[in-house]
């Protein structure tokens, strides 16, 4: 049986390859890009995910630096949270990644 190869890799190219390899991630990127800033609920309007599912993907992808929310984590206390893309983050692990399979 083929061993499971896991190299070293930045971890930059690691949350790249977090995100590309999950299409609902994709979708959420996607949508909060076409929406702008949305909460949870203007995202599950327009995507076909359940509540968990979508709040799961935005805590990866809160954690990757692909997205901001307001308020910030600490300072929430029951209030609506708005999720929005950071592009220049995007473009950043993109551009890692890019670089990393043409050996730069």
């Amino acid at each position: 049986m083929p061993r499971l190869i896991r190299p070293n890799l930045p971890s930059t190219v690691e949350a790249a390859i977090g995100f590309l390899g999950s299409r609902a991630q994709a979708d959420v990127l996607r949508q909060l890009a076409i929406l702008g800033p949305s909460t949870v609920g203007q995202l599950q309007a327009v995507l076909e995910i359940g509540r968990p599912s979508l709040n799961r993907h935005l805590e990866a992808l809160s954690r990757a630096g692909l997205i901001e929310t307001d308020p910030p984590r600490g300072l929430r206390q029951g209030r609506d949270v708005t999720y929005e893309v950071q592009p220049g983050t995007l473009r950043h692990l993109l551009r890692a990644y890019v670089d990393y399979v043409e050996g730069r």
